[in-house]
Parts: structure tokens; C-alpha cells; sequence
């Protein structure tokens, strides 16, 4: 019995070691992958002297604006709830520079809801990316909702 069970957890464990081995393929499509994706940094605040509680959700969002009749392309979002913590929040967007065309503007925007409700959102355009800096930081200031 005692000779089965410690064949048996060999071979268990002799499996989950085979299955935590990399290829040289899972490598290569990591580098592309990563090869192929852009960050922009910043941060998003507002002026109003208010807590948020900690169920506040924010949103930060890269889109598209080039065309001036229809709605602007989302290219990458993130989501992330406050958790008890103030303004400034910091923020990493991870982006894939394929979708990146250099004729066309993009803009960063934020917004903040409670409770379902949107209490914050960004009222001016943060150009990024293809702008004259070719921003990769964005400070977003967003302003209360009524």
C-alpha cells in the first residue's frame, strides 16, 4: 500500500512539473505579444472636496476620435474600484499598437461611478499618442456630475 501511494504521488507530481514546462512557441508568442503593446501612465483627479466610498468604480478609457460624426472606437479600457482610497489614482493602460493607425487622433477620458451612477467624468479631450508630443502620460481632471 505504501509503495503504491508514493508511486502514485510521483507520478502526480512528475505530471504538474511536465505541465509547468515552457516551449520555445509559448515564449516567441509572448514576445510578440508584448512587442506589439504600449502603456500610457497618468493619473485622474478632481477639485471637488469629496471622499469617495469604496465601491466607487473608475474607468479610464483610450478611444479613437477621428471621425467627428460617429462615436468614438474604444481601443483599450481599465476598471478598477477605489477600494477606500483618494484621489489621485494612478493608472497603467496597457494598449495594442496595432490597433495604432499615425493619421488618427486618440484621446484619453475617465470616469467615476457610484453606485451605479455616474458621479465624475472628464469634460475636455487628452490627445495621446499620435499628437505633436506623442503623449504617453495622461493627467485626467474630471469634473462633477449633477
Amino acid at each position: 500500500m505504501k509503495k503504491a501511494l508514493i508511486l502514485l504521488m510521483s507520478l502526480v507530481s512528475f505530471g504538474m512539473l511536465v505541465g509547468c514546462q515552457t516551449t520555445s512557441e509559448t515564449n516567441a508568442s509572448q514576445e510578440v505579444v508584448a512587442e506589439n503593446t504600449q502603456v500610457i501612465s497618468g493619473t485622474v483627479s478632481y477639485r471637488e472636496r469629496m471622499a469617495l466610498p469604496e465601491n466607487a468604480l473608475v474607468t479610464v478609457t483610450l478611444e479613437d476620435i477621428s471621425l467627428a460624426d460617429a462615436p468614438s472606437t474604444v481601443i483599450a479600457t481599465q476598471e478598477f474600484t477605489t477600494d477606500g482610497k483618494q484621489v489621485p489614482f494612478a493608472f497603467e493602460l496597457s494598449f495594442d499598437d496595432n490597433k495604432i493607425q499615425p493619421n488618427h487622433r486618440y484621446n484619453m477620458r475617465a470616469t467615476i461611478h457610484v453606485d451605479g451612477k455616474l458621479r465624475f467624468t472628464t469634460d475636455t479631450i487628452k490627445s495621446v499618442i499620435t499628437d505633436v508630443e506623442n503623449t504617453q502620460h495622461a493627467d485626467l481632471r474630471l469634473v462633477g456630475v449633477r
